[in-house]
């Protein structure tokens, strides 16, 4: 009889395991595929009418870090937009933002955000872009992505 509920206790246990790390699975799964989502969705954003729209899109996808990396190409092509935004807005402002900043220096930020992956494409723009305020920010952006990896 004891060896009978052990062995219930032992199945019992071992269903519940399964089913636990089943359900872990999925969860991670739906969370990738929703990371995944709002990445797509807030790139498609990056396109909006709104200035500040795109503005707020490029911050939400430079707060993902390397998640977003498939969002440089859009960003990298408003780095040149000298549109001024407030970012206050859309996030609390820090020092730094105590004078109205622009599309460009905040899409500059989030590819600093992104990370080494952004390297190439704030190269090529610094070199062949004819616009100076994007030539501007992707120096910028440069600079502090070294500063980054000397800390």
């Amino acid at each position: 009889m004891k060896q009978h509920r052990e062995a219930i206790l032992f199945s019992t246990l071992l269903s519940c395991l399964v089913l636990l790390c089943g359900f872990v699975g999925r969860g991670e799964a739906v969370g990738v595929r929703s990371i995944d989502n709002s990445v797509t969705r807030h790139i498609a954003q990056l396109r909006a009418k709104e200035a500040q729209q795109r503005a707020a899109a490029a911050y939400w996808l430079g707060s993902r870090g390397t998640a977003a990396e498939r969002a440089i190409p859009a960003l990298v092509d408003l780095l040149g937009d000298q549109t001024p935004i407030e970012v206050a807005k859309y996030r609390k402002p820090d020092t730094f933002d105590a004078r109205k900043l622009t599309l460009g220096e905040e899409v500059a930020s989030a590819l600093v955000n992104i990370g080494k992956s952004s390297t190439d494409a704030l190269i090529k723009t610094l070199i062949t872009s004819p616009e100076p305020h994007a030539r501007e920010n992707a120096a910028w952006a440069l600079g502090a992505l070294h500063r980054r990896q000397l800390i």
